[in-house]
Order: structure tokens, then C-alpha cells, then sequence
């Protein structure tokens, strides 16, 4: 019997990239280049139609195929959603400080 499933890897993982499905108000983290290339066959806009999608469509399957990088892949799948207009601007986090400032600490109690 063979099996149908796919090792992570194979899907080329990458940063999550939040877009706005066809439901309206639902959002949809695409966090690999298996489901940019999914998500470009099964919800994109109708009207999506343009160069940069065409590019986005060829790059996510060279990444596939193992022949570009999941950086380019992504930034492909970006530009081609900022041009459908459906890509949610997400801020990125601060990196870690390694301080923890309210762990642990206690409030003074006079004592000396």
C-alpha cells in the first residue's frame, strides 16, 4: 500500500504569512511553500490575474521542486498578495531582551 503523505520538509516551510481568505473576515496563516501553491489554486481572489502572481506561481514550483529557496518563495507569495490587496500587514515582534522584569520580583516590605 502506498502512502500518501508528505514529510514536512517537502513542503518547504517557511515564516507564516497571514492572508485574507475568500470568507469574509477569515484570516489564514501560510506558513509553507506547499501551501502558498495551495492556497493560489483553491482561494485566491478571481480577479487575481497578474504578473506577479504568474511569478509566484512559477517560484513556489521551483522551491517545490528544490530548485530555489523558501525565502524567495515567500517573498514571491508576498508581493503577489499585496498586489491582490489580500495580504494582512502583521508588525513584527522585538527580539528578546532576556530580562525578566516582573518575574521574581517582590514588593518591599520595610523590613531591613
Amino acid at each position: 500500500m502506498l502512502c500518501c503523505y508528505r514529510r514536512m520538509e517537502d513542503h518547504k516551510p517557511f515564516e507564516i504569512v497571514s492572508v485574507m481568505s475568500r470568507q469574509p473576515g477569515k484570516m489564514i496563516g501560510i506558513g509553507s511553500a506547499y501551501d502558498a501553491a495551495k492556497f493560489i489554486l483553491e482561494e485566491w481572489p478571481d480577479d487575481g490575474n497578474s504578473e506577479k502572481l504568474a511569478a509566484a506561481k512559477l517560484i513556489l514550483l521551483k522551491c517545490l521542486a528544490g530548485d530555489c529557496s523558501t525565502r524567495t518563495a515567500r517573498v514571491a507569495f508576498i508581493e503577489a498578495a499585496r498586489d491582490a490587496d489580500i495580504l494582512v500587514e502583521t508588525p513584527r515582534r522585538p527580539p528578546p531582551t532576556g530580562k525578566l522584569e516582573r518575574w521574581g520580583k517582590r514588593k518591599p516590605t520595610g523590613r531591613a
